[in-house]
């Protein structure tokens, strides 16, 4: 059987459900950065870099001493000599990256600590502002992020003053008050005080380890971090756990997930962050589409070979019309499926190594490559 996938998927009666929350995806990403907008800073204020989780230590937090919208036009001006990684201001839909996380932000006043860190300036003023929840949980998302990406501890170190080197200690999140000079490691870098005795470090951290600020989807919450998980339906994933989110991308049912983040109570849903493992995707979905458990053993459009010769057919089921053997190891991808017929799972392959075959096999006979 040959023909394009279209003609396939339609001759076997496949479709791709239309859910209240489900949809194509145009992009994926390996991971749910929280940006709301990226602007970047002057070249002339930061070093670039390729750094890895290996590099990072820290993440640092800041305030701006000054509003969200002149600190991001600062660091847009090549006089600044400073950077951060990320702005966040006190309104909703205020989180601006302006470095990339590779490389090096100047914002520390201690090029170690800028080696090792992650920068985040929050709109107010040491000492005075009364953060409000707006500041606390973008920033937690910001964090939460970072902590995730790079293996940074979710923990906040207490001590007054953070190791000389900034390589020593098990890392995690800091104040700009905690970073020592480079110059007398007793002493805070410049005299630094933010983010002050106003920022509550205890609630912050709440929001970074568990996103809700204690509690997320209630006492009881059906999943855990590091459970796996499969959707039911055909589910869309998102860059944040809202229905108006940026759609990063949209799985099969019975796709595989890791738990690791939530639950989150949004729009009327309670959401789990996910690592869609095979396609090693990060992102929000809704828990009423969620089941404890491995799902389907593969996925839309996984590359796939045989692994011993094997007859393929024109339909999922041993009545159904033989195409032809499909020998040892030859390679295609998945576009339907599975099906359970006959006492097999089936897959509808598109065997590309040259045969242009669409056609269904056993799973038994299949391996992901």
């Amino acid at each position: 059987m040959t023909g394009d996938r279209r003609q396939f998927l339609r001759a076997t009666g496949a479709s791709l459900g239309a859910l209240a929350l489900s949809g194509m995806a145009t992009t994926t990403a390996t991971a749910a950065d929280p940006t709301d907008d990226w602007q970047p800073a002057d070249s002339s204020n930061y070093t670039n870099a390729s750094r890895s989780a290996s590099d990072i230590r820290w993440v640092v937090l800041h305030t701006i001493e000054g509003s969200y919208e002149g600190c991001i036009s600062w660091f847009q001006n090549p006089d600044a000599d400073v950077s951060s990684h990320y702005v966040v201001g006190n309104q909703a839909d205020q989180i601006t990256k302006m470095v990339q996380l590779e490389d090096v932000a100047w914002t520390q006043g201690n090029g170690p600590y800028n080696d090792t860190g992650v920068s985040i300036e929050m709109e107010g003023y040491a000492n005075e502002t009364d953060f409000n929840d707006h500041i606390y949980q973008q920033a937690a998302d910001v964090v939460r992020y970072v902590c995730d990406t790079y293996d940074v501890p979710m923990q906040h170190p207490t001590y007054d003053i953070a190791p000389c080197s900034a390589y020593d200690g098990e890392g995690g999140v800091i104040g700009h008050e905690q970073i020592p000079s480079p110059y007398d490691c007793s002493e805070v870098t410049g005299g630094k005080v933010d983010p002050g005795d106003t920022w509550d470090w205890d609630y912050f951290m709440s929001l970074v380890t568990d996103g809700s600020g204690g509690g997320g989807g209630g006492s009881d919450p059906t999943f855990a971090d590091g459970d796996i998980v499969h959707n039911t339906a055909e589910l869309n994933t998102r860059e944040q756990p809202d229905t108006s989110a940026t759609l990063v991308d949209t799985f099969p049912a019975d796709t595989t997930a890791e738990v690791v983040n939530g639950p989150v109570e949004s729009d009327g849903y309670t959401w789990w962050g996910l690592h869609w493992l095979d396609a090693d995707v990060w992102g929000w979905s809704v828990e009423a589409y969620l089941a404890a458990g491995e799902g389907a053993t593969f996925y839309d459009e996984q590359p796939v070979q045989t692994t011993a010769d094997v007859w393929v057919r024109e339909q999922p089921g041993l009545d159904a019309a033989k195409v032809q053997v499909m020998p040892a190891y030859t390679g295609g991808n998945v576009v339907n499926g599975p099906v359970d017929e006959d006492g097999y799972t089936w897959w509808g392959v598109h065997f590309d190594d040259g045969t242009n075959v669409w056609a269904w096999c056993p799973e038994e006979w299949l391996a992901a490559v």
